[in-house]
């Protein structure tokens, strides 16, 4: 491990760039499928319904509140603690597991059988789903806000073929997230939203440091060999990729694991991420700009072949 720190290794990893392509764009098209065929499990925060505020007398661990919820199977409600003393909680109950009055019932059944005449019930409100569809577009335009953001931020400081090789990946990252979400039904709240922008903050991360390599050994050696070099580059940022990626994923892991029923889906979201922006840095993000620019060159010295060859007048 010394000498892998200390000393880079010579792996070609655009060796199998077209497996890559081929890879992620099949990744990409069957969560695209799954997305607009099966759709999304929208949490309370995006459909509406009844939030109910209770106090107890003593402390409580929220996972005895979830417990007692679980009796009317409503263990999978959003439990915050308000405050700091383990007294008061805020129960968030989607709209697709009823009316308000039929919760409130629920609730309050679960509640005497656990904590009989250690609790009151000091609020009930009723979150309507035109707030929710608010959350949704404005969710969306964060999300499409960020990416132009950062499409303009990398065209600033790299080159314009630089952008669309940050770009592309945090798509391909964001989508194969969402798709896996959809897949599997579970739920996407706000805290999932705040996580993937997340995700496509540190992916972007990863992106740009590989690039700063890359955009250093330009300078060095130019782009006569522009494939070798940024294997080169990926080579040189390895280990730190490595180490930054692998912390960062046993961290959310403990989260996902222990942190608790509320936060599995940020974590998860997390996750997902960590997996394929590391992935995307490297195959998708690198490769892009190795093609875009011989493309660009072929292009470029296509033009200069035919002024040659137009006749002077």
């Amino acid at each position: 491990m010394r000498n892998f720190l200390n000393e880079p290794p010579n792996i070609d990893f655009l060796k199998i760039k077209k497996q890559g392509y081929i890879f992620s764009i099949l990744l990409v098209t069957l969560s695209l499928a799954i997305i607009f065929t099966k759709g999304f499990n929208f949490g309370l925060d995006f459909t509406g319904g009844t939030s109910i505020q209770v106090r107890f007398t003593e402390p409580v661990h929220i996972g005895d509140v979830r417990n007692a919820l679980r009796t009317v199977n409503l263990q999978d409600s959003v439990i915050q603690e308000i405050g700091t003393d383990k007294r008061e909680y805020e129960i968030r109950v989607s709209l697709k597991k009823g009316k308000s009055a039929e919760i409130y019932a629920k609730v309050k059944k679960a509640l005497d059988e656990k904590f009989k005449g250690k609790y009151e019930i000091r609020k009930m409100d009723y979150i309507g789903a035109v707030v929710g569809e608010e959350l949704r577009k404005a969710s969306v335009y964060s999300i499409i806000a960020v990416l132009v953001a950062i499409l303009i931020y990398v065209s600033y400081r790299f080159e314009p073929v630089f952008s669309i090789g940050a770009v592309i990946p945090l798509f391909h990252d964001a989508i194969i997230t969402l798709g896996i979400f959809a897949l599997f039904g579970i739920e996407v709240n706000l805290a999932v939203i705040a996580a993937i922008l997340t995700v496509l903050g540190y992916s972007l991360n990863d992106t740009i440091i590989i690039f700063d390599r890359i955009r250093e050994n330009i300078k060095i050696r130019g782009k006569k060999n522009l494939q070798l070099l940024v294997n080169q580059s990926i080579n040189e940022n390895l280990a730190r990729t490595i180490i930054t990626s692998g912390t960062t994923l046993f961290s959310v892991l403990a989260l996902y694991l222990f942190g608790g029923e509320s936060l599995k889906g940020f974590a998860l979201a997390l996750l997902i991420g960590i997996v394929f922006g590391t992935y995307s840095s490297i195959y998708v993000a690198s490769p892009i700009i190795v093609d875009l620019e011989r493309f660009l060159r072929k292009k470029t010295s296509g033009s200069k072949a035919e002024k040659e060859k137009a006749p002077q007048v």
